[in-house]
């Protein structure tokens, strides 16, 4: 095992050893060395403080990628709310005491619930490796199950976001109540002070989809000075969502399930957010 405690070391260890396998909370590497998979070497990140740290950047925070689910939770709630909330619905304590960010990124899990998180409030993942530095919008991250953008050579070092500047919701449907990947899951963040809405939907694609024809509605069609939303306004809505997935059918549930579970959750997070 390889335990880089500097960013620039942990780089150049990356370069070198692109055959490693890339590990921080363990909670997606150890279920498969448990399984009797054995990498060639394990490139262990959690010893690095630079991957660790949340620091403003101008308008927005910069979130080190080893930053865990409860630190979401417990120290970004009041800025990130709708990654606290997606946080929140991952596994369990213990699980969430491990897993990072950054890690669910790079595993290229297209039903990650902080990945809806992230898309919906139009972060920037931080990607470095020995050509520099470059930003991939969160959305183009997952690129299909198991597969990322990320070059072989390079490391999540953090994501860019913006603090929410307005309500947000996150509805998940599992296969049961806790501890259960999303079958689907819809984040909505709402902008009253630019009169727009993001949509993000995981679990329903090969990759994360941004609703953009419900947000256009929405926008549109929103009393913003007040009052409730119009449940007509909603099923269109929720229509609209289910018409942008492109639903893999699984174990877990069809894709007429997940088109409809779309349409149903879409409904509830953007009602949960304008309430």
């Amino acid at each position: 095992m390889i335990q880089p405690t500097t960013l620039a070391d942990a780089l150049a260890e990356r370069a070198a050893r692109p055959d490693a396998t890339v590990i921080a909370g363990g909670t997606g590497v150890m279920p498969e060395l448990n399984a009797g998979l054995r990498p060639p070497v394990l490139l262990d990140l959690s010893r690095v403080p630079e991957l660790a740290s949340v620091e403003p950047d101008g308008e927005v925070l910069h979130v080190g990628a080893t930053v865990t689910y409860t630190r979401a939770i417990e120290e970004l709630g009041d800025r990130l709310p709708g990654l606290a909330l997606a946080s929140r619905t991952v596994a369990s304590r213990q699980v969430r005491n491990r897993g990072t960010l950054g890690g669910a990124l790079a595993q290229g899990d297209p039903s990650a619930d902080a990945l809806a998180a992230l898309v919906a409030a139009g972060a920037e993942v931080e990607l470095q490796g020995p050509r520099g530095s470059r930003l991939l919008a969160a959305e183009d991250v997952v690129t299909a199950p198991g597969e990322t953008a990320i070059a072989g050579d390079e490391l999540v070092a953090a994501v860019r976001i913006r603090p929410a500047d307005g309500p947000v919701a996150y509805a998940k449907a599992g296969m049961r109540n806790a501890m259960a990947r999303a079958v689907c899951g819809v984040a909505v963040a709402l902008s009253p002070a630019t009169r727009s809405v993001a949509i993000a939907v995981v679990g329903a694609a090969p990759r994360a989809v941004r609703a953009r024809e419900a947000e256009e509605l929405l926008a549109a069609s929103a009393p913003w000075s007040g009052g409730r939303l119009p449940e007509e306004l909603l099923h269109r809505v929720g229509a609209l969502v289910a018409g942008a997935v492109d639903p893999i059918p699984d174990a877990r549930g069809s894709a007429d399930h997940r088109r409809r579970g779309a349409a149903v959750l879409a409904r509830r997070a953007v009602e949960r957010a304008w309430s």
